[in-house]
């Protein structure tokens, strides 16, 4: 991912003027310690300009150059009253807003409030005392970035819910990439793997698992062999995401194997995001995600059972680093694709006691889904995909009663709520708490 390029500005009275904090409170003195620690905090961001606008001139001034160095965004520090206007600067780029209760500046953040508030306006507000917060601000930044410099690998001739031409279109404005390839050049790059690492990838992976039930080790060969294929393939084209139309392109006999262990490896990695049945939309939402959570993301479909009030979200395909790319993995066992009983995947024991927050960024309906639940754990019975979370919700009726969109949702340990709707306000999309959250 390239460096984000942030236009960053502070605000307030100067020195000398009433105001808060106080009238001996110097703006300039302050921008110079901060970019100092943002310098240091962020060395993967590129941060311009960094004047003080101290007044409506000023504003207007900086609104002239908002745009001018191709910036991702603008990061507004607010540092003293000052209940001047940004909202020119905010119809020309997506603009972040930070304040720092401690420094009793924000006096006039309800200016902000109310211009972040306008229509077509793209932009969100951190006041917060704590830099875990402003933290939070970047990664949801950084995801923003790698969203609009995403390029997306699909194998196969359609987009999953939606319509390739409109898909597109409603992709642009993001500035997500995608590139559509046949099955006939994935089957090169599988050809030309070297079986000894297949074998040797494949033997790691058997050896990491609690137990391989169904495949044979050949069955895990081929697997590991079509990682190596996805993955030089990405690299080929520079691609940071990767789809398959996997069902009916292993039905067609088109593909060498299922590749629900190639995108666990790959989920697990970080670098190149999978997603299977062309669902670009689960795709997008692990790529942001994975700015957001530093983890990957479990795509899987829900049978709910009021009953228990609980949703179980299942698929067969999960990664293993739910906790976190650098965290330890969870433990899983090998088994068989569950419709069919071919191939190889992982069955993932999750383990529960968490809260996780489930979730799709839907571009071509402009909004993202979100539901907050508690992962009470997985389940070993038979019946549906391999990986089972269960998740315990609010209200498993209204959940069923009023679903939207698709079945696939992607599910994240953690309680990511803030972030999404930041990340959704930068995009411009609207935000739909699922019946059944607990927000």
């Amino acid at each position: 991912m390239r460096k984000p390029k942030v236009r960053l500005l502070f605000w307030g009275a100067p020195k000398g003027i009433p105001k808060w904090p106080n009238i001996n409170f110097d703006p300039e003195l302050r921008a110079k310690e901060l970019k100092d620690v943002l310098s240091s905090r962020y060395p993967d961001i590129e941060f311009i300009d960094g004047r003080v606008i101290k007044n409506s001139d000023e504003a207007r001034e900086a609104a002239k150059e908002v745009g001018t160095a191709n910036e991702d965004c603008v990061v507004i520090f607010h540092l003293a009253s000052g209940w001047f206007s940004a909202i020119e600067i905010m119809k020309k780029a997506p603009t972040v807003v930070i304040s720092d209760p401690y420094l009793w500046g924000y006096a006039g953040m309800i200016v902000h409030s109310a211009d972040l508030r306008r229509k077509g306006i793209r932009g969100f507000m951190v006041s917060s005392s704590s830099w875990q917060d402003i933290d939070r601000a970047f990664r949801v930044i950084r995801a923003y970035v790698a969203l609009k410099d995403s390029r997306i690998i699909v194998i196969g001739r359609h987009v999953l819910s939606a319509d390739v031409k409109g898909y597109e279109e409603a992709l642009k404005d993001i500035g997500i990439r995608l590139l559509f390839l046949d099955f006939g050049e994935l089957r090169r790059e599988y050809e030309g793997v070297s079986e000894d690492a297949a074998e040797k990838l494949a033997d790691e992976i058997i050896s990491g698992a609690d137990k391989i039930i169904e495949p044979m080790r050949e069955e895990v060969i081929r697997s590991a062999r079509l990682y190596y294929a996805i993955k030089n393939l990405c690299k080929k084209y520079g691609a940071n995401g990767v789809t398959i139309d996997c069902l009916g392109g292993f039905y067609m006999g088109l593909l060498p194997a299922y590749p629900c262990i190639a995108f666990s490896l790959l989920d697990d990695e970080g670098e190149i995001m999978a997603a299977c049945e062309c669902d670009v939309d689960s795709l997008i939402t692990k790529i942001a995600m994975k700015y957001i959570s530093n983890r990957p993301g479990f795509i899987s479909e829900p049978a709910i059972d009021t009953h228990r009030g609980v949703a179980v979200y299942a698929h067969c395909v999960a990664p293993t680093r739910m906790l976190g790319f650098d965290e330890e993995p969870e433990p899983y066992w090998i088994r068989s694709h569950a419709e069919d009983d071919k191939g190889a995947t992982l069955q993932v024991l999750m383990h529960g006691a968490r809260t996780v927050t489930i979730t799709k960024v839907i571009p071509t309906e402009r909004r993202i889904l979100v539901l907050k639940g508690e992962l009470l754990g997985h389940e070993e019975r038979e019946g549906g995909c391999r990986t089972k979370a269960i998740v315990k919700v609010a209200d498993a009726q209204a959940l069923i009663d009023e679903w939207q969109h698709n079945w696939h949702r992607v599910l994240f340990y953690g309680d990511w709520s803030r972030e999404l709707k930041w990340l959704a306000k930068l995009l411009g999309f609207n935000v739909y708490v699922e019946r059944g959250s607990s927000l």
